[in-house]
């Protein structure tokens, strides 16, 4: 009852914290709003069109009423940091929004569909001041009461103050032409009175006013017509995506990015029509010959999507985008398009769960519980296709860069020609036959040439047979010309393979790909939800006289119960008879029942409790004193698993040193964040291995890891070239070792995994090659390990360590023992 109180005490204070979260809530997503239409004045502002002219930043500050002061912001910052003389615009735009302001407060005339008659006016005139005063005061009071907490009121405010910028369309177009005539001015008096400068001036002019005419209708939704709001936001996405052209973003073109996301979200959110326009608006804007690249990713999704498959839409819609771009560019086109797809893909897919987890959290309040849990399990769902739908797309990309660098390993045929030609020339020159050669035998000798490249593409060499006889007969330099040949495409092909890092890539995909298949497949056995066991535990509730509300049953390997609505004071039975029956009933021991209240709900949790528990030591001694070439490690993570790591570098001295750290760094960091063993020795072997390029030193190191499921008691030995490890249970010493090389040394992971079962008394014991230096056989070893039943794993590893140490050529000698414990 005291954690029910505690968890009740929790509830008021999430409550009252609750309703600040409201306007906090509130005030990110304006202040994120406020932050993308800076961005996007921010990309107008430094488009430069005809004449050297930047009026879209102008037109975009002129048109819009609601965001007008981010915009001056954007443009402003935009100003000083890609102008060399910012000043003049400077004063133009903060002049443009000084105009803008005093015309709303003393000409206020705002836009009317229709005229009052003179009569009517005359009457309200009196009347109407005080009323639009109490009507702003009673609006703005209620817009502070809905914004709970002080972000509330500090976004409510600010929307007070933007909306200042409420004068009429058409003394916006008159602040706009007039600035942009004074900019005008100043560059035909700074210029010299030139013409081009006079038609700068005119063009800027009357652009400016076309462009805060178009766009204002979809800034403030003037028109009651959809078509021309539809076709206004074209227009101003048009302006996004081609002033983006110059940004780069990440090292990659910003603009197929854009052009790529508005596409997606489009065709999600508002409908076929509006996708595909979107899409060509867009791909235009970036570069006509790709339009049908957005074109084509737009229509699959839609297509997809439409079918019910929306894990895999945003992974074909990027798909078809790269594809018609490496068929339009090039397969160069890959190492720009494929990141600025996925790039664009994964923010779209984050955009649009984030929109769905805010309209899942404003309905929620409304909705009942069991409402609530089933769309918990439909989001869940969505985003396991989602994150498979980017697992399989780093599968494709990694298959194809595989492909890729196959290619890359050898010369193209420009190369090769290029090769041919510089030998020829190296001999030709000053040859007495040149004018026959390559005069009036020309044809022959071509045709000898491109024989010889041919050769040179599929077998990597040239054979004096290709020559025809008489020219081998009249050239006596044949033999060195086809050694040059032979001896330089050698050269470039070794070049090749040095510098390709493609087959790096592809392993690097590959792994990426693993990691969230193994976090998926793991998701789907901690959140398996099992409806069975959950009607026979209210069954078995409602018999033990405890009222509920509902029984929610989750995970496999950690088990957990939720019984919502637990009413105990009139129940049959103990809590510690409850708590036990349904371990038993789960097949698993239950931890100590804790309770939530949530919406004056209590809730009670009871979850699947360790089975074993671990004390650890390790001990590490180098062997000349100073750095040791040895890494020790000891960890667990969330998921109640823990590990002991020892990795050996190989040689000597700090490049051992370093490589160990690495490895034990890596390992620690991956296994951690909950990733599978075998995935993450994959990656840290295609790392190290990655680095013997880049290092004529020797670059590898031994791996011995252990890992425990404190839930099960399941153990595994995983080793790449490392000493063998000793598991004692009573008198019993069972040896454990593998034939495998150390990590780093080969391409693929060479690793060997040993499960066993371990038990409360065991004994684990762990070294490094050192310790076996003088006792190769391990015959003391073994004999002292039928001892420590009676000794603390200190005890254990400073007497391994220090009988290794009595050798004085001994090795780095390293050590860890774990003693198994029943948990608590």
């Amino acid at each position: 009852m005291q954690e029910e109180r505690t968890g009740r005490e929790k509830n008021e204070t999430g409550t009252s914290l609750g309703t600040v979260g409201v306007g906090a809530r509130r005030l990110v997503r304006f202040a994120t709003e406020e932050l993308l239409w800076g961005c996007g004045a921010w990309l107008l502002g430094q488009a430069m069109m005809l004449f050297d002219t930047y009026p879209l930043g102008l037109a975009m500050l002129c048109a819009s009423t609601k965001h007008t002061l981010s915009i001056l912001a954007g443009l402003l910052l935009t100003t000083i940091s890609n102008f060399s003389d910012p000043v003049v615009y400077i004063c133009t735009y903060l002049a443009a929004a000084v105009i803008r302001v005093f015309a709303s407060m003393i000409l206020d005339t705002p836009d009317a569909r229709f005229t009052l008659p003179d009569a009517l006016k005359k009457k309200i005139a009196e009347a109407e001041p005080l009323a639009e005063e109490e009507t702003r005061k009673k609006r703005l009071k209620r817009r502070l009461g809905e914004a709970e907490g002080e972000a509330g009121r500090l976004s409510v405010l600010w929307e007070e103050i933007r909306d200042i910028f409420s004068e009429s369309v058409c003394l916006r177009i008159a602040t706009a032409a007039v600035c942009s005539l004074i900019v005008g001015l100043w560059r035909i008096i700074l210029g010299g009175f030139r013409y081009y400068d006079l038609f700068a001036a005119v063009f800027s002019v009357l652009f400016v006013a076309v462009a805060v005419t178009v766009f204002s209708v979809c800034m403030e939704q003037r028109s009651q017509s959809k078509l021309l709001i539809r076709i206004s936001g074209w227009a101003l996405l048009f302006s996004f995506v081609w002033a983006a052209n110059t940004v780069a973003l990440l090292s990659f073109p910003l603009s197929p990015m854009m052009a790529l996301f508005f596409s997606l979200y489009a065709s999600a959110e508002k409908g076929a029509k509006a996708g595909i326009g979107t899409a060509l608006v867009c791909g235009i804007a970036y570069a006509p010959i790709y339009a049908p690249a957005c074109l084509f990713a737009s229509l699959t999704y839609l297509f997809l999507s439409g079918n019910g498959k929306s894990g895999g839409a945003v992974l074909g819609a990027c798909s078809v985008s790269v594809l018609w771009s490496v068929y339009v560019g090039g397969a160069a086109m890959l190492f720009s398009t494929v990141p600025a797809s996925l790039i664009a893909g994964t923010a779209f897919t984050l955009f649009q769960k984030l929109l769905k987890k805010q309209g899942a959290e404003e309905k929620s309040v409304e909705k009942e519980e069991p409402y609530h849990q089933e769309m918990e399990r439909i989001r869940y769902r969505d985003a396991n296709e989602r994150f498979r739908g980017i697992s399989n797309a780093f599968s494709s990309l990694s298959e194809m860069f595989y492909n890729l660098s196959d290619r890359f390993r050898r010369p193209g045929t420009l190369d090769l020609r290029r090769l041919c030609d510089t030998a020829f020339d190296s001999y030709c020159k000053d040859c007495p036959n040149k004018t026959v050669c390559w005069g009036l035998e020309y044809s022959d000798t071509l045709g000898a040439v491109n024989d010889l490249i041919a050769q040179l593409h599929t077998k990597g060499k040239v054979s004096k047979e290709l020559i025809p006889a008489h020219l081998r007969h009249r050239c006596g330099c044949m033999d060195g010309v086809l050694e040059k040949i032979n001896t330089e495409c050698a050269k470039l092909t070794a070049e090749m393979l040095r510098d390709n890092r493609t087959e790096i890539f592809a392993m690097d995909y590959e792994s990426a790909a693993q990691i969230i298949n193994d976090a998926l497949e793991e998701d789907d056995g901690e959140y398996h939800f099992d409806g069975e066991l959950e009607r026979r535990i209210g069954e078995y509730l409602k018999d033990a006289g405890v009222k509920c509300g509902g029984v929610t049953v989750y995970g496999r390997r950690l088990r957990r119960i939720l019984i919502r609505g637990a009413d105990l004071e009139h129940a049959k039975v103990s809590t510690e008879t409850l708590r036990c029956d349904l371990g038993e009933m789960c097949s698993s021991e239950l931890g100590e029942p804790m309770f939530e209240v949530e919406r004056n709900v209590s809730t009670m949790i009871l979850q699947a409790k360790q089975k074993i528990a671990v004390v650890g030591a390790q001990n590490n001694v180098s062997s000349d004193g100073g750095v040791s070439g040895d890494t020790v490690n000891l960890f667990s993570n969330k998921k109640d698993f823990f590990y002991a790591l020892i990795s050996d570098g190989m040689g000597a001295g700090r490049e051992a040193a370093l490589t160990s750290n690495l490895c034990s760094v890596f390992m620690e960091k991956m296994l951690r964040a909950g990733n599978r063993a075998n995935t993450s020795l994959r990656m840290l072997n295609n790392m190290i291995s990655s680095r013997h390029g880049d290092s004529t030193r020797e670059c590898s190191t031994t791996v011995d890891l252990l890992e425990l499921d404190l839930m099960t008691g399941e153990a595994s030995f995983i080793k790449s070239g490392a000493a063998p490890s000793y598991v004692i249970r009573g008198n019993v010493v069972r040896r454990l070792q593998s034939g495998t090389v150390p990590i780093g040394i080969i391409g693929t992971l060479d690793a060997q995994k040993t499960s066993f079962d371990l038990k409360e008394g065991d004994t684990v014991v762990m070294i490094s090659d050192g310790i076996l230096q003088s006792d190769l056989d391990g015959v003391w070893l073994a004999s002292f390990l039928k001892t420590v039943g009676r000794l603390t794993p200190d005890q254990i590893v400073y007497q391994i360590c220090l009988h290794a140490a009595e050798d004085e050529k001994h090795d780095d000698c390293s050590a860890i023992a774990l003693r198994i414990q029943k948990a608590e």
